[in-house]
């Protein structure tokens, strides 16, 4: 009897511990959805000197995310994204569930045991890969100014068009404006496939790389350089080549797409810039 009354009292407890962790899941997941319900839609106000690509590292974006969002509303950004109108407020997309976003992924990191991916998968684009992209474009619209041609405007197909050039050479392992398999023009095959209207266009491409196989983490190229130093290496290469500096001062340019390519171990980084008229 006493045998019995105990096992009674254990399995009560597990019993009690069962239905208090599904409570305190339950609250959690209710927490989280509020967290996320709630979150409000963000704006900023655009203040004096500010440009789109300072707004856009300031909260953690793509500039090309920043123009989308408020492109129907002020159609000039995507023109002129260094000197939006002072005064004018902006939509900040996906600034509510930035942090959640961000908690889960620290909770997956958490409870996932460490692995060491191959190389030849390229990262996803963060706030740093896309200061890089917007400091590049930066300093190849300065460079048109100095030579009084007009700034080069964003476009976001170019721009994917850029990506995907970058991340195919990272995956693929090459450096080529022809497909390695086809033989034909890569960014070419890509803007038609996309039946993007042109009469004029080129392509930029550039890369920066450890030499070496075995290089420690702290010490690859996109470790060690910061945004600013990764971005002027390109843009100085590309001035300083008088065929890629023809593309940047081509005046038949009137649209830009930047993109940057990085491996996932940190040991190559990609940039690809694609114009058009």
């Amino acid at each position: 009897m006493g045998t019995e009354a105990n096992k009674g009292i254990r399995n009560l407890s597990m019993w009690n511990l069962f239905f208090r962790a599904l409570f305190f899941a339950g609250v959690t997941l209710f927490t989280l959805a509020l967290f996320v319900g709630c979150a409000e839609t963000q704006t900023y106000i655009v203040q004096p000197g500010d440009s789109l690509p300072d707004i856009a590292v300031k909260h953690e974006l793509a500039l090309s995310d920043l123009i989308r969002a408020n492109q129907d509303r002020y159609p000039s950004l995507a023109a002129d994204p260094e000197n939006p109108p002072v005064g004018i407020e902006l939509l900040i997309p996906n600034e509510g569930g930035t942090g959640i976003d961000k908690w889960f992924a620290r909770l997956a990191a958490a409870a996932s045991a460490p692995v060491t991916p191959a190389p030849d998968v390229p990262a996803a684009p963060n706030e740093k890969i896309n200061a890089v992209v917007q400091l590049i474009q930066r300093g190849i619209n300065q460079e048109r100014a100095l030579n009084k041609l007009p700034v080069l405007a964003f476009d976001p197909r170019l721009a994917d068009i850029a990506q995907a050039r970058s991340n195919d050479m990272i995956r693929r392992a090459y450096f080529s404006h022809d497909d390695p398999e086809r033989g034909s023009v890569a960014f070419q095959d890509l803007i038609r496939s996309k039946q993007f209207q042109f009469s004029y266009a080129g392509e930029n491409i550039a890369e920066i790389k450890n030499q070496g196989t075995l290089v420690p983490s702290a010490l690859t190229v996109y470790s060690r350089y910061g945004a600013t130093e990764i971005a002027d290496q390109f843009v100085t290469g590309w001035v300083n080549s008088q065929e890629h500096r023809d593309n940047i001062l081509n005046p038949h340019f009137a649209k830009t797409g930047i993109a940057l390519g990085v491996s996932i171990d940190g040991t190559r980084i990609v940039a690809t810039q694609i114009f058009s008229d």
